[in-house]
This record gives C-alpha cells, structure tokens and sequence, in this order.
C-alpha cells in the first residue's frame, strides 16, 4: 500500500486564474452593492417626495399596514395561551378548600372540571345514598368559596351493591 500525504499547510501559490476570478467576484460585489444603495437612496426620496406632495394636498400620513393575514399555528398557539391564562387565574386555592371542607365519609370526589369563562365548576361525585348527596351539596352551597350550587343530573346504579348515586353538580366560585 502505499502512504497518503496529506499537506493541510501548503506553500504553494495561487494560480494567476484564481487571482483574477476573486479580483472580478469583488469587483462584481462592489458594482452590485454601489446599485443597490443608489436605488435604495431613489426609494427614499421618491416615498419623501410623496408625503410631501400629501401634506400639501392636506392627505394624512400613510399609517404602517398591520398584517392582514397571521398563520393559523400562530392563532392556535394564541388561542392556547388565552385558555391557559384563564385556567390559571382560576382561585385554586378557594375552590380546593370548599372541596376539602365540604368533604363526607361516604362520599367520593370523581372529578372537577372548571370554566373560567362562566367561572363555574362541574363536580362530578358519588354518594352512598341520596340523603349524602343532598347533604354534600348543601356544604357547598354555604361555604364561603362557592355560590350558586345546584344539582345537574344524578343516576342510581341500581346493579351495584347499596345502590350508589352518581351526580353532576354545578357551583359558581365566588371573588374574594
């Protein structure tokens, strides 16, 4: 086999080709780059020249176009930042604590789903019996945290042992 010189520091000149090729790139790129700040220079004196000829007609300034058109990721990713904002400024602390003190033995919280646009809050739950049930939601209601509680659906389940009751209730929280 036979060994590989590799120079990475040569000494060896350019060739007189090259020079010229580089010396007519960089005269191209200062042509070019002479004509562009020449046009540039007209374009501002043209858009100068325009708003003068409004002011004296008495026209008002052209204001900057805003974007017509944004991009449907840009509105979703707006959108999705306006619901978290919203689910955030949702008074956890109140609502969890109206929960927490509404609490019953015989009683188990399913879930909670809020809405921060009618700053309400679903509570879906099952109680023992409807006695549990009622009693549940008249805690909720006096708390100090939530108003407006009502009972939006419920359902015996008659195929399971003691007959448990789920339901849906809805309460307003209140602002503090």
């Amino acid at each position: 086999m036979r060994a590989i010189h590799l120079d990475f520091a040569s000494n060896r000149k350019p060739s007189l080709l090259g020079l010229v090729m580089f010396a007519l790139a960089l005269l191209l790129l200062m042509m070019v780059w002479q004509r562009y700040t020449h046009i540039n220079q007209q374009l501002l004196t043209l858009d100068q020249s325009i708003q003068e000829l409004k002011e004296r007609k008495g026209l008002k300034p052209a204001e900057p176009l805003l974007q017509a058109k944004s991009s449907a990721d840009l509105l979703a990713k707006i959108e999705e930042a306006k619901k978290l904002a919203s689910f955030l400024m949702i008074p956890w602390g109140d609502v969890l604590t109206a929960l927490e003190s509404s609490a019953l033995n015989d009683l188990a919280l399913l879930a909670i789903e809020p809405d921060a646009k009618k700053r309400q809050l679903k509570i879906t739950a099952e109680a023992k019996n409807k006695d549990i049930m009622f009693s549940y939601l008249e805690k909720l209601e006096v708390s100090e945290e939530l108003a407006n509680v009502y009972l939006l659906k419920h359902e015996v389940f008659e195929d399971v042992d003691q007959h448990p009751i789920r339901f849906v209730a809805v309460a307003t929280w209140k602002d503090k």
